[in-house]
């Protein structure tokens, strides 16, 4: 069951698994991802990213110190906002507590959508999917395991074809392995 964004305050006030949310970006369990979407976002001309979910901000320091400067990044969390502008004190304009399903941000300036770790929280995930634009660049990330906010996870890339696959045309879905048996799947593409 979907959880409300009281439930995500408390995580993020209290640092969430291993204090993962209070450190810096180079320390998080998420870098070779994140490092990866980098990677991504270099080869493409002029990105203008849109960041659903955008957490603490993390992510999106690592984006503004590799210059990635057009970006606007939501979360519905209160707390996770809060964070996220004093993470980038120098951008804090850049982000706003709004909601996925009924956020202005899809008519914003954009062509690449960035949802790390949300998909997986949403019910309604398809429905935020299809509010993308056709043509958006679009780059995610879904894990292979369950926990008590999850609505969904995915055994394998195959998975992650199957559910978004006919909404995004993916270029490539890469693996990468968190502790354990726990795994991230980054997929790439373009929306339909």
């Amino acid at each position: 069951m979907e959880k409300n964004n009281d439930f995500y305050d408390e995580i993020y006030k209290a640092g969430g698994h291993k204090k993962m949310y209070s450190k810096n970006y180079q320390h998080s369990p998420y870098i070779q991802l994140w490092e990866k979407s980098i990677d991504i976002l270099k080869k493409m001309e002029d990105p203008r990213i849109i960041d659903i979910g955008c957490g603490v901000g993390q992510y999106a320091n690592l984006l503004f110190d590799h210059e990635f400067f057009h970006y606007m990044g939501i979360d519905f969390s209160d707390e996770a906002i809060r964070l996220a502008k004093m993470t980038n004190s120098l951008y804090k304009d850049k982000f706003k507590t709004d909601n996925a399903y009924t956020s202005s941000i899809y008519n914003d300036d954009y062509n690449t959508a960035i949802l790390f770790e949300v998909l997986e929280h949403l019910q309604e995930d398809l429905r935020v999917l299809n509010k993308l634009r056709k043509g958006t660049y679009v780059i995610l990330s879904v894990p292979n395991f369950d926990t008590v906010s999850h609505v969904r996870y995915f055994t394998g890339e195959e998975d992650v074809e199957k559910r978004y696959g006919e909404l995004i045309t993916f270029k490539e879905i890469y693996t990468f392995p968190l502790a354990g048996s726990s795994k991230l799947f980054l997929a790439y593409g373009v929306k339909n």
